[in-house]
């Protein structure tokens, strides 16, 4: 209840989630049919880069900010770059979007987005920069709990993402159990799960736990800024996606060397696999 993720808006971890979140979106928007998505952790859905936390905390500068008027790209992060400027319309950086705003902007008609976030403030931020959406609901809810209430959606296909705040012991395990337990509600959805990057060996351990219980194919998508140290500040994220789209591997592949080396504070890498 006291994470602010204003503080870490638009930093490398940011960046690498979005960009999946958006090309899993573009995927799931290739059929006619109507998807949902599910946000166990929204957050407050808009970030001013400007405010007292952002400027505490400038995560920003070196992630979202060395990307931003960035040419060349390949063509996935030119698209993620339009979007970001359609919520900065002046041409200057000024405001992140997170994944709720992302998602309520993909949304057609019919496709829905069920945002749960917990803590008061950003609970109260997110009903105001997403107030009148359509098919947009926010829910004072408990991600973890949300997972076995709202699964499987009524559209049965969308997008389940999984991005919990990393404050209490053994949540990298509670959200590999929660993963597997949602699978098994809803085997059609497509899950992202973000995860820190300290301990690889860590990661590798719950990534073998859930592949134990057959959850079907999967990919993982590792990206580093400097070498990962448990007893560091996070220099590195990891996506876990289950049911990944046709062709966001190879997307993945493309984008990641870019953003290595436009973010490298020392030993930059990146793995897709």
């Amino acid at each position: 209840m006291n994470y602010r993720h204003a503080f870490h808006a638009g930093n490398h971890g940011d960046v690498l989630k979005h960009l999946a979140l958006v090309l899993v979106l573009d995927a799931l928007k290739r059929k006619p049919t109507p998807f949902a998505v599910l946000d166990t952790h929204a957050g407050r859905g808009l970030y001013d880069l400007a405010s007292d936390e952002a400027e505490r905390s400038p995560e920003w500068r070196s992630g979202v900010g060395r990307l931003w008027g960035q040419g060349g790209s390949p063509a996935s992060l030119a698209d993620f770059l339009a979007r970001l400027a359609r919520f900065n319309p002046d041409g200057a950086l000024r405001c992140y979007p997170g994944s709720p705003a992302l998602v309520a902007e993909a949304l057609r008609d019919g496709d829905e987005l069920a945002a749960c976030e917990l803590h008061p403030e950003e609970h109260a931020a997110l009903k105001a920069a997403l107030r009148g959406r359509p098919g947009v609901r926010i829910h004072a809810r408990d991600g973890w709990e949300a997972l076995g209430a709202l699964l499987p959606p009524a559209q049965r296909r969308g997008l389940v993402l999984i991005d919990p705040p990393y404050e209490a012991p053994g949540e990298l395990e509670r959200a590999a159990a929660a993963l597997v337990a949602a699978r098994r509600r809803f085997r059609n959805g497509i899950y992202l799960w973000w995860r820190p990057l300290k301990s690889e060996s860590a990661l590798d351990a719950v990534d073998s736990e859930i592949a134990n219980f057959g959850v079907g194919e999967s990919l993982r998508a590792d990206l580093w800024i400097d070498t990962p140290r448990p007893d560091g500040k996070l220099v590195g994220s990891s996506l876990l996606l289950l049911n990944p789209p046709f062709g966001l591997k190879q997307e993945l592949e493309l984008c990641l060397p870019a953003l290595a080396d436009l973010f490298a504070a020392g030993r930059s890498g990146w793995r897709v696999r």
